[in-house]
């Protein structure tokens, strides 16, 4: 008798439950992971769309899903920052108000939102 026929159907049946189980469960896992990273991107997205920066980025020309799909998630907050930190929120307020102000003489994301409309990476300053 050979040696390779020693494994029973029965062990095949259990290895192959065993092997089911565990991508069952990596899959659950990968489907939770999405949700999980699709949740924080759609509060990010509200955030962004809650302050003067979605205002600045309509204001640039740059659409959002471009903008959403160019930035990555680091420099998305590092805008939110920036912008809930804003130097000059007045000037800001009066330039969507209808005052001709140049906002780069104010807004500190400016320089990386035209680089995006221009289709280029945001460049840190």
């Amino acid at each position: 008798m050979s040696i390779y026929n020693d494994i029973s159907p029965q062990v095949l049946l259990i290895v192959g439950i065993i092997v089911g189980v565990l991508f069952a469960l990596v899959v659950l896992r990968i489907c939770c992971d999405v949700r999980v990273l699709r949740r924080g991107r759609e509060e990010l997205h509200n955030r962004i769309k809650r302050l003067r920066l979605n205002d600045m980025i309509e204001r640039t020309g740059i659409k959002h899903e471009t903008y959403f799909h160019k930035t990555s998630d680091l420099d998305k907050e590092r805008h939110i920052w920036a912008c809930e930190h804003c130097p000059e929120p007045e000037e800001c307020e009066q330039m969507f108000e209808g005052e001709n102000i140049d906002p780069h003489n104010f807004c500190p994301n400016i320089d990386e939102l035209e680089d995006i409309k221009r289709g280029h990476r945001p460049v840190h300053h």
